[in-house]
């Protein structure tokens, strides 16, 4: 299931030992950690391939309009992207 993209909401849930996860996540745009261990917590907030991190039971179409990235979902989904060629090449 890893590096596939789908046109619709998807989730995928495997068992892995908590001492081994973060060195085998991939990039994701949404990690929930039903948790209330504080030093797992601090691991996942720093950890790079996680966009957004709900911790608890938070729904992931709930909308926080103080995330930066809340409010619009193309500069959420995509990197923008300039690209300038010369004439003649």
């Amino acid at each position: 299931m890893a590096n596939r993209e789908f046109l619709f909401p998807y989730a995928s849930v495997t068992k892995v030992a908590q001492a081994d996860m973060l060195n085998q996540i991939s990039p994701s745009l949404v990690v929930t950690a039903i948790t209330e261990g504080k030093n797992w917590i601090e691991d996942l907030l720093i950890c790079p391939h996680i966009d957004r991190l709900n911790v608890g039971p938070t729904p992931t179409n709930r909308i926080q309009w103080d995330q930066p990235h809340e409010g619009n979902l193309f500069e959420f989904l995509y990197r923008r992207r300039s690209i300038g060629i010369p004439q003649g090449v």
